[in-house]
């Protein structure tokens, strides 16, 4: 589902290429693609590049949405995410992608943007889901399992960076809350009032109710979370990962947040793949063995993932609410019937809250 734009691709190529030449000697850019297995939040435009002297590179521009295109969240921080990318490559070996140029201005594509260097790879695509069809589907039992593995690796990696020698500032969020998981609520709540325009849905109601009587008591872990940890997310070349993207939803958190957002996108594709009927993947991504590979490279103990998956899923059924009203007001869908039928996750969550997801 890439996201809709208002944009002019032939005036933005136009521009992007006069914006280049301050970083680039005379370079002319190609066509603008848009990727399309994925991404439902910033604008992402994928081109190639020449310039003098025989240079050549290929890149992604990512792009704050324009409020006309009634943008998924209620702000875009394009330089925490490329400070992100910056740091991440700075101080671990987890792979992600070279962060080239940000951009702060609006005048030069109307909004800001930065760009980075484009990675040759395969991902396991959102549309169709990749618990439906495509190379994940139809690989080896064996070769999953690596994938599977080494995901777990670069998470561990990404979360062994030690928050008191690396500069995370940039992440904090006082305004929401006086702790790293106090933060993740207090913005929840925010993003939520500002999604809904309005609009009470009880599935998301019931889920923070759940999670204020079941808050773990447990000491601040202020790390690194990388937001959108998922599969989705991840480039692979013969199942090992060689990027890893999208970081707008970067925070200060503990690792579960992390790691139990993934399993909770996982549930979410294998329930729909149920539903209509295929033939689930039952040797990849269960919980138990992520749990234990992770502890396993990480060296951690997981701890409270009920209640983290509670919260990914809270997170997700905000962000699917306001894709559905941005589908209606774009006309590619009708209003729905109950608030609960605009979240695609709403049975899922209900089963999450009545326990009979937790014994399968």
């Amino acid at each position: 589902m890439p996201v809709p734009s208002s944009r002019d691709h032939a005036d933005v190529r136009a521009r992007l290429e006069e914006w280049l030449d301050g970083h680039l000697p005379q370079p002319t850019v190609s066509e603008l693609t848009i990727p399309q297995a994925s991404g439902f939040s910033s604008e992402t435009l994928l081109f190639d590049a020449t310039w003098a002297g025989g240079g050549r590179g290929s890149f992604v521009a990512r792009l704050q949405p324009a409020d006309t295109d009634v943008p998924v969240f209620p702000e875009y921080d394009l330089e925490l995410q490329y400070r992100c990318l910056n740091l991440v490559r700075e101080h671990t070996a987890v792979p992600v992608p070279v962060a080239r140029w940000f951009e702060p201005e609006t005048e030069p594509l109307g909004s800001p943007f930065f760009v980075m260097d484009r990675v040759d790879g395969v991902v396991p695509p959102d549309m169709m889901p990749y618990t439906f069809e495509g190379w994940l589907y139809d690989a080896d039992p064996a070769d999953r399992a690596r994938l599977q593995d080494r995901t777990m690796a670069v998470l561990a990696e990404l979360h062994a960076i030690d928050a008191t020698a690396v500069d995370l500032a940039f992440l904090d969020r006082p305004e929401h809350g006086s702790s790293a998981l106090d933060q993740h609520l207090g913005y929840q709540r925010w993003y939520y009032d500002w999604a809904r325009d309005g609009e009470t849905y009880p599935v998301l109601e019931a889920t923070f109710e759940w999670l204020a009587a079941n808050r773990p008591d447990r000491p601040d872990e202020p790390g690194l979370n990388w937001g959108d940890a998922r599969i989705g997310n991840v480039i692979y070349v013969d199942f090992e990962p060689v990027a890893v993207l999208d970081w707008e939803m970067a925070a200060l958190g503990p690792p579960e947040v992390d790691l139990a957002w993934g399993l909770f996108m996982h549930s979410f594709f294998a329930t729909a793949a149920e539903v209509m009927g295929i033939a689930p993947l039952d040797d990849f991504y269960r919980r138990a063995d992520v749990v234990a590979q992770y502890e396993a490279h990480s060296g951690r103990t997981v701890r409270d993932l009920e209640f983290f998956e509670m919260l990914a899923a809270l997170r997700y059924g905000i962000i699917a609410a306001r894709l559905h009203r941005r589908q209606v007001a774009i006309g590619e869908a009708e209003p729905a019937a109950t608030p609960d039928d605009a979240i695609m996750t709403s049975t899922l969550t209900y089963s999450m809250l009545d326990g009979s997801y937790w014994d399968q």
